[in-house]
């Protein structure tokens, strides 16, 4: 029985060579296990041809192996081994569940699509307010490289007890908790997926990702102690039933699931894995398991090529670049991988796309990440120890972080600060940096070599290159003969600008290249050199180039293939061709070409745009040529297909246009001859284009530009920009007291009572006191919280002793009847201190109630490398020194209604603290400060103490515009000890610690901004100092203003009004 091809079909079939040309509804339009079914059960062939057995291999091979790396491009073309040499196949691996994802020894196998994991990390609640900008990062990661998205799920922001919403969790639709809307976006945007769901995640963020009860149960944690399973269990079982439905086999983005974070195998360490992989299993995820190794996936825990407990594949992380000066790359991915898991890709599951700071790691400026953004983990960076990554085989590689974002309110762990930027290629405020144009240099070359997704490691060093400063590693497809050379300076640190030749084996024997001239590498340049590339509809093939290739790609009949080099340098490309063909040097006059025994060479010196076209008889190929700063500028952003996967790359389409100009392109489509594209501009920019030859028209963002044909048959044009918007003046400024907790007469009824007597951080028992005075044990988890103690004195107490736990970086100030006693601060090293406080004279009242009051600044609860996460946060110890007296009871407030009824659930639990003005409701717009007096920050407090401050800004941003904007905080002299927190409409936004520092610029979230109405901001100044503190400068400035196709509005979250009933009443606190 025999079946024609679905779709168009051609095959072409002589005594040496079997080409195969199948157009994309082979892959698309029909299932490619249904394909192999029937080629299996019967065979297909092609209308009027007759196929000889190893045409009928060849299409098996190309089809269903994916070893040749154009299967199912767009009039791809296959060029297979000679029959007496078939190519050598190897066994794929998969779950036993589904084939959808599969993968062996080299490369994640998607849909039967070799496909390169160049993966991004973010995380959904760092993005705080409104989830329609989730689509934004997600286009922007996409459109700048990237495939692929990984993400944590925080337990913590989704259960704030263990019984929330019946044990199913807080998933609440159009709040950051939607887990759901993150992944549909990400699907929108065609980005693959790998879910991180822990239960623990690591990630700088509160407890690790456990809640703030987790570290209250007896025993361990990350164990199989049957208290941390009952925990942990509903959690996973609710976000996995979330994954399953959306995995690549339901139709969703799902590709991979991660099983913990950086965990150690043991005896009993594999329980508690097994136990997380079969919760999966029995909850329908189907797709592979994997779990990240520390320290450059060495040590091979639970790789499946160990015995025991293991995940399907096993991936290591890195974060490599040195803390303060440039580091030598590693060269240990590959030994390790070889030595750990060698039937799985190498695999990084984190990598460094820059790295965390703590508290007071650098001078007081910014956000603290410029250190990193603009310099030890720039584009250079990212140029040579990505690179570096692939010479080493790297086929599934995660940046962390791509977009780091915000630790908001109580969201943060103690050895971070607000900012989580992370030096990311997109910053805090969303902007793309020139990283970004970097990353999408190599994703673009990775989405089209698939020969390189099953090339073999073969050798490395200085013997490839004439300079023995110069260093390169040899990569070769075995099935395809194309072969890769990753070429750097042998100190991969070094500046020095340096030339050499390189010495490569190709189809044509070995060469020394190039053959005119040398390859010029600046300092800290790294370049992928390819010999024997196969691409293109022709299926015409370089024997060697010494530019880069930035993508090919095939619009109408010709293929364009873009080759680039830093600007100045000269470069080389040999491509072979029966005969001589023929070259138009009219846009490229500085072009010199040659041919000669098979080799047609092109010479040329990257400068600007040059367009080389080659043709010879049907074959016509276009050698565009460009210095990296012009290559920077351009995308190839695909056309959607129809079909569920329609806008993934390989497995839903192929085609792509050429742009160059915009700062972003968003998303690209054709309709009849118009080219529709949209993104974001940074100013009026000229535009370059190419589509297919009916498309002559554009439109941008919806608006129809006039364009103009150029001589090389792209068209031209102007995008209109906008001008930059000033940013308001803040001010007036009205003031609250927000310490009314001093006075001994402060009625703290409704605070919570401290009965507690016994507590499970046994690792950090108290050390003094016959109370637990842990909050964590209270449900508060982070945040101002306050204690009252009470005790009736006898006149012959003489000081107040108190040991207080408030995480890296924390503090507490301590007042006896409303009298100052003073302060104490920790710092990135410290988490907690012991005082003892002088009772001033006339301070006791003899006979009567006195007040202790303690306020401390929680910083957040550690993550489980501190203390094994088990650490309390409160007073350790306290004690009454001088007589016999002791605490009578104790009394102790975070934020209102604490995790379990907090009176703000669209926000969380997470957001407050447990301020007055917190618990009032005063930094929500819309709060009553009628009666409020004027009163500025930057006049401050006279003496210790807490101020609370408001006022009122409009942006009036017209649509089309987005004008991202943070607060700018003037340090003051850093002897003052004051801490400061912003809130932006009711969100708690940043944290400010002045002797501390790093941090004064703190972003005011586009998500959150109100772009048509009037923006709430709130400042609470704690003054630590007896002799007050006051800010030295506050003011909004703009990270830029750009015109957007994004659809900007008002986040609708809730006001004042809305939570006046379920809030305390307000009264009036004099300022202090």
């Amino acid at each position: 029985m025999t079946t024609e091809c679905p779709g168009s079909c051609t095959i072409v079939s002589d005594v040496m060579v079997s080409v195969v040309e199948c157009s994309p509804d082979i892959i698309s339009g029909e299932s490619l296990l249904s394909i192999r079914a029937r080629i299996f059960g019967g065979g297909y062939h092609c209308a009027s041809e007759m196929w000889s057995f190893w045409s009928f291999l060849t299409l098996c091979v190309t089809v269903f192996t994916s070893l040749y790396p154009f299967v199912g491009y767009t009039q791809a073309q296959v060029i297979a081994d000679s029959p007496s040499t078939p190519p050598n196949l190897e066994q794929r691996t998969t779950t036993g569940l589904t084939d959808l994802v599969a993968w062996d020894s080299h490369s994640l196998i998607i849909n039967n699509q070799r496909t390169f994991i160049l993966s991004a990390e973010y995380h959904p609640w760092r993005l705080p307010g409104n989830p329609d900008l989730w689509a934004d990062v997600f286009q922007k990661i996409k459109t700048n490289g990237f495939n692929t998205v990984s993400f944590y799920v925080n337990w913590a922001v989704h259960y704030p007890t263990p019984g929330t919403n019946g044990g199913e969790g807080d998933f609440e639709e159009g709040t950051y908790r939607d887990i759901q809307r993150f992944i549909d976006e990400g699907k929108k945007a065609g980005l693959w997926l790998i879910a991180r769901p822990g239960p623990y995640i690591n990630a700088e963020t509160t407890g690790g990702g456990f809640p703030g009860w987790v570290g209250n149960i007896a025993g361990s944690l990350r164990t199989n102690n049957a208290n941390y399973t009952q925990a942990w269990k509903p959690y996973m079982t609710a976000i996995s039933k979330i994954i399953a439905r959306n995995q690549i086999t339901n139709g969703g983005p799902i590709i991979l699931v991660q099983a913990e974070n950086e965990y150690s195998a043991s005896a009993n360490n594999n329980v508690y894995m097994q136990a997380i992989i079969d919760l999966y299993r029995a909850n329908g995820i189907v797709v592979p398991v994997i779990h990240n190794d520390q320290h450059a996936g060495q040590a091979g825990n639970f790789s499946p090529d160990r015995s025991g407990t293991h995940v399907d594949i096993y991936c290591g992380d890195s974060y490599p670049q040195g803390a303060n000066s440039w580091a030598q790359v590693q060269s240990v991915y590959y030994s390790n991988h070889r030595a750990a898991a060698p039937s799985n890709p190498l695999c990084l599951a984190e990598f460094g796309g820059g790295f965390l700071l703590n508290w007071g790691s650098v001078t007081r400026g910014g956000t603290g990440y410029e250190k990193y953004s603009n310099g030890l983990t720039d584009a250079t960076f990212e140029n040579i120890f990505y690179k570096e990554n692939y010479a080493q085989t790297t086929t599934i590689l995660n940046v962390y972080m791509l977009f780091g974002g915000t630790n908001w309110g109580q969201t943060v762990e103690p050895t971070v600060y607000s900012s989580y930027d992370y030096g990311g290629g997109i910053n805090e405020s969303r902007v793309a940096g020139p990283k970004m144009n970097e990353m999408r240099l190599q994703g673009l070359f990775l989405r089209i070599s698939r020969d390189l997704l099953a090339a073999n490691y073969i050798a490395n060093g200085t013997n490839y290159t004439t300079s023995t400063l110069m260093y390169a590693a040899e990569l070769r497809n075995p099935a395809t003969g194309a072969g890769f050379y990753f070429v750097r300076h042998n100190n991969s640190s070094s500046t020095a600008l340096t030339t050499t030749q390189l010495k490569v084996s190709t189809s044509k024997g070995s060469l020394t290249i190039p053959k005119t001239g040398v390859m010029t590498f600046n300092g800290r340049e790294m370049k992928a050199i390819v010999t024997d590339y196969l691409f293109g509809k022709s299926a015409t093939k370089i024997l060697y180039s010494t530019a880069e290739i930035m993508t090919w790609t095939t619009i109408g009949n010709t293929d364009y293939i873009v080759l680039y080099s830093p600007q100045g340098q000269t470069g080389e490309t040999a491509f072979l061709f029966s005969s001589a063909p023929s070259a138009s040097l009219g846009d490229a006059p500085g072009v010199t070409t040659n041919y000669s025994n098979g080799t047609f060479t092109i010479n040329y010196t990257l400068n600007g745009i040059h367009f080389v076209p080659i043709t010879l008889g049907t074959t016509a190929v276009t050698v565009v040529l460009m210095d990296k700063a012009s290559a920077n500028n351009w995308h190839a952003p695909i056309i959607p297909a129809a079909g569920n996967f329609g806008n993934f790359f390989s497995v839903g389409t192929n085609e792509s246009v050429l742009v160059g100009g915009p700062y972003l392109v968003r998303t690209a489509e054709i309709q009849d001859n118009v080219l529709y594209l949209t993104g974001d501009l940074n100013g009026t920019t000229p535009i370059e284009w190419l589509a297919a030859p009916a498309v002559n028209q554009l439109k941008w963002n919806g608006l129809s530009i006039g364009s103009t044909k150029t001589s090389r048959g792209t068209f031209v044009a102007t995008l209109p920009g906008v001008s930059s918007i000033k940013s308001p003046t803040l001010g007036p400024w009205k003031v609250l007291g927000s310490l009314p907790e001093i006075s001994p007469e402060f009625d703290d009824s409704s605070f919570t009572t401290a009965t507690l007597t016994a507590t499970n951080y046994t690792s950090l028992p108290p050390l003094s006191g016959n109370r637990i005075l842990y909050s964590q044990q209270y449900g508060f988890y982070g945040g101002n919280i306050i204690f009252r103690g009470h005790f009736t004195a006898t006149g012959q107490e003489t000081a107040i002793n108190s040991a207080v736990q408030y995480g890296f970086a924390g503090g507490y100030s301590a007042w006896l009847n409303g009298v100052f006693l003073g302060s104490s601060q920790g710092n990135s090293s410290i988490s907690m201190t012991s005082n003892n406080w002088t009772i001033p004279t006339n301070t006791l009242r003899v006979g009567r109630d006195n007040v202790f009051t303690v306020l401390m600044d929680h910083t957040g609860i550690v993550e489980t490398s501190t203390s094994s996460g088990k650490e309390p946060r409160g007073l350790r110890g306290y004690s009454i020194i001088g007589g016999n007296t002791t605490f009578s009871s104790w009394k102790l407030q975070g934020n209102y209604g604490g995790a379990a009824n907090t009176p703000d659930t669209f926000r969380g639990y997470l957001n407050e603290g447990g301020l007055y003005a917190e618990r009032i409701g005063a930094h929500l717009p819309g709060f009553p400060d009628t009666d409020w007096p004027l009163g500025s920050p930057l006049t401050g407090l006279s003496r210790a103490g807490i101020n609370f401050y408001r006022t009122t800004f409009d942006l009036d941003l017209p649509d089309g515009v987005d004008n991202p904007i943070r607060l700018s905080i003037t340090p003051s002299a850093i002897s003052s000890n004051y801490r400061v927190q912003v809130y932006l409409n009711g969100w708690q936004v940043g944290k400010y610690t002045n002797n501390i520092g790093p941090q004064t610029i703190y972003v005011l979230p586009a998500g959150i901004l109100r772009r048509r109405s009037t923006n709430t901001l709130c400042l609470s100044l704690w003054s630590l100092d007896a002799t007050g503190a006051s800010i030295a400068g506050l003011q909004l400035i703009s990270d830029g203003t750009y015109t957007t196709s994004l659809e900007l509005g008002d986040y609708a979250s809730p006001d004042y009004e809305a939570q006046r009933s379920l809030r305390p009443p307000a009264t009036f606190v004099q300022p202090m």
